[in-house]
């Protein structure tokens, strides 16, 4: 009885252990950069961080990007999701947390969504993100861009700003290119036109459009760069259900 009692503690203590493995440890203080690779420098580190705490403090979305050498075979979306769960990420009630995974000695990379942002992120965007974003980069081992561009078009999902055309844009570019220049030189003419009839300098307003219609206008959560955010606050406490794209470079 006693051997059958030993076994069974030693088979959960194994299972326990098992479990634990897929973890990564929460960092303490808690933060949204978690670098255990020593991937980028203290300065990248701190600049993405203050970025990530700008963005939870304006929009409340939690973007966590944690990097380690290696999973030691484990699957990342295992480690991914578990370790989503245990940390909290993203407020409790909306689940609003993204978690973005690095492997570096594995080459491997999950992005998991936490259940609130599954409709704004779906799993085609994260592919298509760590596809033209990631990989990339990580490839020119430009790792630090590549993370900022993640993280500002996961944001710009988040928000429903981002949006699947790339590859639409190897075909037909050209064409679409000068349908827009013609379109902005005959509202160019209307506009000069108006104010040939009027005295005022009302025609100005309309020029002040072109930059928006030549599809320079409109900001994003990142135009300020590093400025902003204070300390992290913590995680909420939200929670994942494995929605998300993994990939390698």
């Amino acid at each position: 009885m006693k051997k059958q009692l030993f076994i069974l503690l030693f088979s959960i203590l194994c299972i326990c252990n098992a479990y634990a493995q897929k973890i990564i440890p929460k960092p303490n203080p808690a933060r949204l950069v978690v670098d255990n690779a020593a991937l980028l420098s203290p300065a990248e580190a701190e600049t993405l961080e203050r970025r990530l705490v700008a963005l939870d403090d304006s929009t409340s979305n939690q973007i966590a990007v944690v990097i380690v050498k290696t999973l030691n075979d484990q699957p990342i979306e295992d480690v991914a999701v578990n370790t989503f769960r245990d940390w909290g990420i993203g407020n409790k009630k909306t689940n609003n947390g993204v978690l973005l995974l690095i492997a570096v000695d594995d080459r491997k990379v999950r992005i998991e969504v936490g259940y609130g942002l599954e409709g704004a992120i779906p799993d085609i965007t994260a592919s298509d993100i760590i596809s033209n974003d990631i990989k990339p980069a990580f490839k020119q081992k430009d790792y630090y861009g590549g993370i900022v561009k993640a993280t500002e078009d996961i944001s710009k999902a988040a928000s429903g700003e981002y949006h699947i055309q790339r590859a639409s844009k190897s075909r037909g570019g050209g064409a679409g290119n000068i349908f827009k220049f013609i379109i902005i030189v005959i509202i160019v003419i209307v506009i000069l036109a108006s104010r040939g009839g009027r005295s005022g300098g009302g025609g100005g307003s309309g020029l002040m459009m072109l930059p928006f219609l030549m599809g320079g206008g409109g900001n994003s959560n990142w135009d300020s760069g590093s400025s902003g955010g204070g300390d992290f606050g913590g995680f909420g406490g939200g929670s994942s259900g494995g929605g998300g794209a993994s990939g390698d470079w």
